[in-house]
């Protein structure tokens, strides 16, 4: 979801949104509020059309806006001091820091019926083929957003109540939970109403063909993986083996039509740009955010328009906009990137131990040479540079170093919150005048052309096996790193090429929000974080300092509360029909 960026639309979303808080109720003489628009008044035009649209993709950027939170829930990321899903870290707790999401999703929901509501009535009030034909798009559009509202949710929770239609809270707070594979078939209807009408062309602030099919092979790519590993936290949910195949096939089948349908390319065609200077880096600038490698994303208009992201704050450093490096990269993703010379992973893990001269210490900077060149562009280690720009956003000094383990000062990077030895590049901005930490304009991406490439060879692997096709599409992504084409021993066979894929969604997509979720469909928690005789795993930082317990002694049911969420309590106290997932009982 790009952002509308026209004047019109930011003066819409500054308006708020009591346009769509209208009165249900009319006096003896049937007048209209004085103080909001009634249907009658509003529902006539176009534009109007466009109005209720723009509100439901606000609802949806409240939803996303912050999926990068999510990789702290993962093995390669810590984040700490940060008030969303990314503080509950592996272990410690799934419970009520997603309560925000689930009511995100309703707000979304109940926008987009409301919109769908009125735009059915336009259709069916006009006679001009133009108008129904626009407005059928907007329709479609509409019923997009609401499919990803509800992907979210049933990721998220599994069963959950379905509404498509506005309910009244009376009757809303009376429904019960709907099975989930009905809700999958409603999602997959809306995502393919905006595959038959939505446009090929890129517009910017809107969601297209391309972005559709992405969307409903990654429903059918989940709704495989579910069925395929399993889903026992979700008691209502049996696997069946047939449906994963089939599915598997579905999802390839949407994804090679996003690869080969619409002319979408790489960033810079793929191109890995130098060691020193790769390209990758570049693709998380607000200049390149209408690429068109990026498919669908959430959009922010900043500075100064209250719609502004705050990353800079996440992955920033004091030296860097005044942020605070809430969000850190950990030794475990420095310990994935392959060597460019060999095309595979180091004969060695690094050395948690300060000291910049130890052989193969994660504090001397000759053990990360030689590395996939999208390392550089996502992380940053001892004794690498960063460009000092001040809290206005102006440049002020060259390149400083990092040290960690030192005292704050003046002659290296100050990242103040970070724990983990590493910092973040990625989605640093770099350009002056674009705002400060907490109002930039920086998109935040939710679905490449990238990602979409390793999907597709996921569903086929699983479906088919290695093909050509598959391996060639992972090599692509791949080559962007400066990396050589993929050894035949990630190829011969379906997990061998699975682990593959895998490891280039974990270095390829790191901080966009995607791990966490590919742990919990891949039902893969414990032979991450288990050990041998006991689970549980300590994070350590670059110098050897303890950082945190991840699943030390864990449970049973600790794991089994990671794979799925707690139904909200106070939604629970409202609506007895609305059961518990069981593990959380």
């Amino acid at each position: 979801m790009k952002q509308i960026k026209s004047n019109l639309i930011i003066i819409i979303l500054l308006a708020g949104l009591t346009l769509f808080s209208v009165s249900c109720v009319k006096d003896l003489l049937d007048q209209e509020p004085t103080t909001q628009l009634g249907k009658d008044a509003f529902w006539k035009t176009n534009d109007d059309a466009l109005f209720a649209l723009t509100g439901v993709y606000t609802d949806i950027r409240t939803i996303f806006e912050y999926d990068y939170y999510f990789d702290g829930a993962g093995e390669f990321q810590f984040s700490g001091n940060v008030d969303g899903p990314g503080a509950y870290s592996p272990g410690k707790g799934m419970g009520s820091g997603f309560d925000f999401m689930w009511n995100s999703c309703y707000a979304a929901v109940n926008h987009a019926n409301y919109t769908i509501e009125n735009l059915e009535r336009m259709i069916a009030g006009t006679e001009s083929a133009i108008d129904k034909s626009n407005l059928g798009i907007i329709l479609a559009e509409t019923r997009f957003l609401r499919g990803l509202a509800y992907f979210r949710l049933i990721q998220m929770w599994g069963d959950v109540p379905y509404l498509d239609k506005i309910y009244s809270d009376i009757e809303a707070i009376t429904l019960s939970r709907t099975p989930i594979n009905e809700i999958h078939d409603k999602i997959y209807e809306d995502f393919t109403s905006a595959v038959d009408k939505l446009p090929a062309t890129n517009t910017p602030g809107r969601a297209t063909k391309a972005a559709a099919y992405g969307y409903r092979g990654k429903l059918q790519l989940f709704w495989a993986s579910w069925n395929k590993f399993g889903w026992p936290e979700l008691t209502t949910f049996t696997p069946d083996a047939e449906e994963a195949v089939s599915a598997y096939n579905e999802a390839a089948s949407d994804f090679a039509h996003v690869i080969d349908d619409f002319g979408l390319t790489l960033f810079r065609n793929g191109a890995p740009g130098l060691s020193n200077d790769p390209n990758y880096f570049y693709l998380f600038q607000p200049d390149n955010e209408n690429d068109r490698e990026i498919i669908f994303a959430v959009c922010h208009v900043g500075p100064e328009l209250s719609q502004g992201e705050i990353m800079m704050r996440e992955f920033g450093t004091r030296n860097n906009f005044g942020g605070q490096g809430r969000v850190s990269p950990t030794n475990l993703l420095a310990d994935r990137y392959q060597l460019t010379k060999t095309g595979d992973f180091a004969t060695f893990k690094l050395v948690l131990k300060q000291g910049a001269t130890i052989v193969n210490g994660a504090c001397n900077s000759k053990s990360y040479e030689g590395r996939d060149y999208r390392m550089r562009a996502t992380m940053i280690w001892d004794s690498q540079k960063l460009i000092f720009v001040d809290n206005s956003g102006e440049i002020v000094g060259d390149s400083i170093p990092l040290l960690f383990g030192k005292n704050d000062g003046v002659n290296y990077i100050n990242a103040q919150g970070n724990k983990t030895g590493y910092i973040y590049r990625k989605w640093i901005r770099y350009q002056a005048g674009l705002g400060g930490r907490t109002d930039g304009p920086q998109d935040f991406y939710l679905m490449r052309l990238a990602d979409v490439y390793l999907m597709y060879a996921e569903a086929s692997n699983f479906a088919n096996g290695p093909t050509p096709k598959a391996i060639d599409l992972v090599n692509k992504v791949r080559y962007r790193g400066g990396l050589p084409v993929l050894l035949s021993k990630y190829t011969g066979g379906v997990d061998s090429f699975f682990e593959a894929i895998e490891q280039e969604r974990i270095v390829e997509l790191a901080t966009e929000g995607h791990r966490f979720f590919d742990i919990r469909r891949w039902h893969t928690a414990k032979e991450i974080w288990s050990v041998t005789g006991s689970a549980g795993i300590t994070l350590y930082s670059s110098w050897g300092i303890r950082v945190v317990d991840n699943f030390m002694a864990a449970s049973d049911r600790d794991f089994e509360q990671y794979y799925i969420n707690r139904i909200p309590l106070s939604e629970r106290e409202r609506n007895p029909n609305l059961t518990q997932n069981t593990c959380w009982y």
